[in-house]
């Protein structure tokens, strides 16, 4: 088979199924790019087994054929001097020979017989189904990703927590020590709860890009499709029980109080830079007045004084510097809501641009 593509076109779409090439494997071939041309289009896959990406243009040619790649493929291309890439693939033996004058590569390439089939959309065998605005699920995960266990002892905290319910999907993610949870609106007529990978899904913020793109999902024997424009990405689900939510979420409050977001982050910023021990302890006093944050260290100590609004009782209180910035930073709004529950119980913090939103942080407990 005999290919002429041009290179910006070849190497932004390996970037793309780059994503899911394992580092290593104990299966030589999965540790390549899978590419098949058949004659109007060329069709790019990658896997790992848990996550897989498949991408195609359209490169009309004459020839039909298929190899796999090693993943070094993708920096080659990259680095190729010229605009254009001839790649003539030997059928009997995979060699590949990949020319961009004056540089010219003789890779060795490995049977696509060998190659895991990318399974194919069957919309018939779909447990439920929905489609969403690129802009739409990107915000939710940015919202709730980082929340996300990383403790494999963890098995059921180490995802994101989906539950779709006709025209709500809403999306969970706890480590145990915070929950971020938050919904938006799609296209569906189905009722179904799943649990998404937490690793696979920072890959999809990566190649879903196009915000204004629509994305057809699908939930087929325990993998969950995304389909945008040219891109298909299929991820398995994890097998564990989520607990349920809304037993967790406070329903009572003693004070609510509205603080502008950017003068909160760079208070709490500046402070954890002092921030004592492995919890990175942060202290919170709120009065009707202001908040005053304080930390300490063997480096020396801080104090903040930040404006609010507050509405009913205050809080002397300490939480995990780092678990309060991670919300912040995904913050829209001008303003950042925190409900108080009492002393050592959780804060409810929220985005003024996101009435969906809801972030709930444990304390840390001081003497």
């Amino acid at each position: 088979m005999r290919l002429s593509i041009p290179k910006q076109l070849l190497s932004d779409h390996l970037q793309v199924v780059a994503k899911a090439i394992p580092v290593r494997s104990v299966n030589p071939v999965l540790e390549g790019v899978l590419l098949e041309g058949d004659g109007e289009k060329i069709t790019l896959t990658a896997t790992n087994l848990e996550l897989g990406i498949q991408t195609y243009f359209t490169a009309p040619h004459r020839e039909t054929g298929k190899v796999v790649l090693p993943g070094k493929i993708v920096e080659i291309i990259r680095h190729l001097p010229g605009d254009t890439v001839e790649l003539e693939i030997n059928p009997e033996n995979f060699a590949t020979l990949i020319s961009s004058p004056p540089a010219e590569f003789q890779i060795y390439g490995l049977s696509a017989e060998d190659y895991p089939l990318f399974p194919e959309q069957q919309p018939e065998l779909a447990q439920c189904s929905f489609k969403i605005k690129a802009a739409d699920l990107r915000r939710a995960l940015r919202q709730t990703l980082f929340a996300v266990s990383h403790d494999e002892g963890k098995p059921a905290f180490v995802g994101v927590f989906f539950s779709l319910a006709h025209e709500t999907l809403t999306l969970a993610a706890s480590d145990t020590f915070r929950l971020a949870t938050t919904s938006c609106t799609v296209q569906s007529n189905s009722t179904a709860d799943f649990l998404v990978p937490g690793k696979n899904l920072q890959e999809v913020l990566r190649v879903i890009t196009d915000e204004e793109a629509i994305i057809e999902a699908a939930v087929i024997q325990n993998q969950l499709f995304l389909y945008c424009r040219n891109t298909c990405i299929s991820s398995r689900l994890i097998d564990e029980n989520y607990p349920q939510i809304n037993r967790v979420i406070p329903k009572s409050f003693i004070g609510t109080a509205v603080l502008d977001t950017a003068a909160f982050t760079q208070a709490v910023e500046r402070a954890s830079l002092l921030a004592e021990g492995s919890n990175h302890v942060l202290r919170f006093s709120l009065n009707h007045e202001a908040m005053v944050i304080r930390a300490a260290s063997k480096y020396g100590k801080i104090q903040e004084v930040v404006p609010l609004e507050l509405t009913g009782e205050g809080v002397e209180i300490a939480f995990n510097a780092r678990f309060i910035l991670d919300m912040l930073k995904i913050v829209e709004g001008e303003q950042c809501l925190i409900e108080i529950t009492g002393p050592n119980q959780p804060f409810i913090l929220k985005d003024s641009l996101a009435d969906n939103y809801l972030y709930l942080v444990l304390p840390v407990r001081i003497s």
